[in-house]
């Protein structure tokens, strides 16, 4: 009886071998055509995102995919965007937002002045499409206000997905992106146009966009303030340490990281950031 049943499921097997086998093709096919591996992200989520283009383009199996690959390279493009995360809004969790306006942002500016120095720089790391960066330049805005133009201020948006740096730089965004903002931020930053709202030219200035893998990227440098919320939990434990140990290397020796409000250090990185408020996740470099 039992090999019987072994024999039963013997194909069965053979299947979810092939089927893991193809998908790892797929993921190599992507890493060797477009420079970005995905391999240590967690493997469910890069499943339920690429089956979605499946169904999308009628393939049936994954092999039928990289088969379309072949006959479609512009279908790279849609599975990375497709692949990467652009779930994001002005203001995302409001504790954070009032965490950084009313007390980080005012600290890093307090530690310029009593430096001598002026210049300050902020990177939203896996910005999509913008409006964490923004959201952080409107909140310098408002702490410097009259003095912005003393201080040399530059907020990085970085992301992996060309598309979406695209749509960042026209900084034109629907009224559902401005759900958590407090009105009279919206009234002052930004100017409505049809059914969309464009970010005014003070708040843009402050803003760069680019492409930047925070694996293997090149590396950034003296930055005094970084967010990097809600991406960590895509990725396996090997690669959040990875991506967090080029983090504490771009930041400045007080620097400051804000992650996400359900993503918690991995344990070797403990040694490497201090918390200085556990429920908002915010942490000083050590």
């Amino acid at each position: 009886m039992d090999l019987v049943e072994s024999r039963r499921r013997e194909p069965a097997n053979i299947d979810k071998i092939e089927i893991e086998k193809e998908f790892k093709f797929l993921l190599d096919k992507v890493r060797r055509n477009r420079n970005l591996d995905f391999s240590h992200y967690r493997p469910q989520v890069l499943k339920r995102r690429i089956e979605h283009r499946l169904h999308l383009t009628q393939c049936a199996t994954y092999l039928d995919y990289i088969m379309l690959l072949n006959k479609d390279p512009q279908e790279y493009d849609r599975l990375i965007e497709s692949l990467t995360i652009k779930v994001s809004e002005f203001f995302r969790d409001p504790p954070v937002f009032d965490l950084l306006g009313e007390v980080i942002i005012p600290e890093v500016i307090s530690q310029k002045e009593k430096q001598g120095g002026k210049r300050i720089r902020a990177w939203s790391c896996g910005s999509a499409l913008g409006q964490e960066a923004f959201s952080m330049a409107i909140l310098f805005c408002e702490n410097l206000g009259n003095r912005l133009n003393d201080y040399d201020v530059q907020i990085i948006g970085t992301d992996i997905d060309q598309n979406a740096l695209e749509q960042a730089a026209w900084s034109s965004y629907e009224s559902k992106a401005l759900g958590k903002m407090k009105p009279h931020l919206l009234y002052k930053y930004f100017t409505r146009f049809d059914d969309d709202y464009i970010v005014n030219d003070r708040v843009r200035a402050l803003v760069t966009f680019r492409y930047h893998d925070v694996v293997s990227g090149n590396p950034m440098s003296e930055v005094d303030l970084v967010l990097c919320r809600n991406l960590l939990i895509y990725f396996e434990r090997e690669l959040q340490e990875e991506a967090l140990y080029n983090i504490h290397s771009a930041m400045k020796s007080d620097g400051l990281l804000i992650l996400g409000m359900t993503e918690t250090l991995p344990v070797p990185m403990v040694d490497y950031f201090e918390a200085i408020d556990p429920i908002i996740r915010a942490y000083v470099k050590k």
